[in-house]
């Protein structure tokens, strides 16, 4: 595992640790890092330095997804996960230590040594990714260090601040050390001995169940199962603060928090793999749904964003968990009430015109936030929006009929079908969706995928302006050896790395093949789903992909990508 790209943790933890090497020499090296909060700058809590006789070393580190394993001059130190709340950390060689560095932002990060002269232990601060760390020795094998200097200058521009604690060797030349993710009050050491191979024993357990759930895949697929269940395993956090449930997270690299469209892929791949972990996830946005209807745009534990919406695609994820697991009366009614409530919201406050469209304020609502239909500031119809809607009536219209409520259901039918022939006398421009300024109803030029992706509503359409679609799709113009592009590679505003400009990204690729499955273009369904396998297969699980070169873009550990992986490749299979 290079842990650059991809952190090592732990099913249900606030930790993590990754290589950093974009600073400076003194940012570089391994850290533990905090997914509490909401700072993505601020995600680093300690830096690991090796030490020898008390001196710092250069060092080599190899990963697994089990343990990491740090190498030096006469020396080593092994690092895992005894629980979701606790990393072991086992140093041996002669004059072996390990400081644990805060690299303090001013004197906020600050160490308390605690305990008296047989049982020491330490609390770490971080103030900065609202963070607690308990530092204390399995049963009499480490000898704690502290060293803490405020700058008196009280200059919070020039201060120059240390706060580090030290763990040193006994005099077998080892030690075994806890660092434990505490609440934000305090706690006190579990004293007890901890063993590092039973802790290994468990997490090889753990994350192997989750591994052998996993759908079958193609054999020329198999060997990436294991990577991809890792991101998707180790990105789930525990129920804290506003999370009421277990929640995999968008990444616990860049990304700490689960956002109210990447939710739903991570759900989809879930079904019929672990059912109770799949509803969990579509569960975790609507626990924070308000009295309006409207779900937040992202939640952690420690922050609820309402500045923007993403597109309601809950309704048309919930149909396809449906087809893979099996819901209880208590769960359809459940999606009937949440959905039915998401969708009301949608034409109370977000069609100001009240002409039955609704309306993206911004691209960020539309999860596509960059692309090219919103490169001029204002209100847009776009087609995408409408057709995500459909497929939500849809949805309840066959939750009403399972839920034997015959008046419901012919009642979603029809502000489907009334709804989907406004879609085609609105959006439909010389046999093509265009998105539109919604003041004055004139088409917005643009190369984006965004007004294609309303394909998921192509067996509604019209086989000319369905087939108008799919060859559109099929084309040079957006289809590349990798998959699907955002932005139609001739565009003028067509860019390797723009984000929705141009790159590939797993969740359209997902959405767009399902679409072409079920208007029957079956080959071209597998080709795209086969392309993106095998873009994830070679290149790991980026955010995003050039589209022309495959290259992996931005974050190297996201979620919804391997997700996307994992739901594909089944598929496939």
């Amino acid at each position: 595992m290079n842990l650059s790209h991809v952190p090592f943790s732990y099913f249900g933890s606030y930790l993590s640790i990754s290589y950093q090497y974009e600073y400076n020499d003194s940012q570089k090296g391994l850290f533990i890092r905090s997914l509490h909060g909401k700072s993505k700058p601020h995600m680093d809590v300690l830096n690991l330095v090796p030490l020898r006789y008390g001196l710092p070393v250069e060092y080599e580190y190899t990963a697994n997804y089990n343990f990491i394993k740090i190498t030096f001059e006469e020396g080593e130190i092994l690092i895992c996960f005894d629980s979701e709340s606790k990393l072991l950390i086992k140093g041996n060689g002669e004059g072996v230590g390990l400081r644990l560095d805060t690299k303090p932002l001013y004197n906020f990060e600050y160490n308390y040594l605690l305990g008296n002269e047989d049982k020491k232990y330490c609390i770490i601060n971080s103030y900065k990714n609202l963070t607690k760390l308990l530092v204390f020795p399995s049963t009499g094998s480490i000898h704690l260090r502290q060293n803490v200097y405020i700058d008196q200058t009280g200059s919070m521009d020039k201060a120059d601040n240390v706060s580090f604690v030290e763990i040193l060797s006994n005099d077998d030349d080892e030690f075994l050390c806890v660092i434990q993710d505490i609440p934000t009050h305090i706690l006190k050491p579990d004293w007890k001995e901890y063993s590092f191979t039973e802790a290994i024993k468990k997490v090889e357990h753990n994350f192997g169940e989750f591994c052998s759930k996993q759908l079958n895949v193609p054999h020329r697929y198999v060997n990436t199962i294991l990577p991809a269940a890792y991101v998707t395993w180790s990105s789930i956090v525990r129920p804290d603060g506003y999370l009421r449930r277990y929640t995999m997270y968008a990444s616990n690299h860049h990304f700490p928090g689960a956002w109210s469209w990447d939710h739903c892929f991570n759900a989809v791949a879930l079904a019929g793999v672990d059912n109770d972990l799949a509803w969990d996830q579509m569960a975790t946005l609507f626990d924070h749904q308000d009295p309006l209807g409207q779900i937040p745009g992202s939640v952690s534990d420690s922050t609820v964003r309402w500045n923007f919406t993403k597109p309601p695609v809950q309704g048309l994820f919930f149909s396809k968990m449906i087809k893979k697991m099996d819901f209880t009366e208590e769960q359809l009614k459940q999606a009937y009430d949440w959905v039915s409530k998401q969708i009301n919201f949608y034409f109370s406050y977000k069609d100001s015109n009240e002409d039955g469209i609704c309306e993206y304020h911004h691209g960020n609502d539309s999860g596509q936030d960059n692309s090219t239909v919103f490169a001029s500031p204002v209100v847009i119809d776009s087609p995408d929006l409408t057709a995500f809607l459909i497929k939500a009536m849809e949805m309840l219209s066959d939750v009403a009929e399972r839920l034997e409520m015959p008046e419901e259901k012919i009642y979603w039918d029809k502000k489907a079908d009334d709804l989907t022939q406004l879609f085609c006398t609105y959006f439909v421009e010389e046999g093509l969706p265009v998105a539109k300024i919604t003041e004055t109803g004139l088409p917005i030029e643009s190369n984006s995928l965004l007004p294609l992706m309303s394909l998921v509503i192509g067996n509604r359409l019209p086989e000319d302006i369905k087939n108008n679609l799919v060859s559109t799709l099929n084309s040079k113009r957006y289809l590349t050896e990798w998959g699907v592009a955002t932005e139609a590679i001739d565009s003028p505003l067509y860019e390797d790395d723009a984000y929705w400009r141009g790159a590939i990204w797993g969740p359209t690729t997902l959405l767009l093949v399902d679409a072409l499955e079920e208007c029957g273009e079956l080959n071209l369904a597998k080709e795209i789903a086969d392309k993106y396998c095998r873009l994830t297969s070679e290149n790991g699980f980026a955010e995003n992909f050039n589209a022309r070169t495959g290259e992996p873009l931005r974050d190297r550990s996201f979620a919804w990508t391997a997700s996307s992986f994992l739901y594909l490749a089944a598929k496939l299979s």
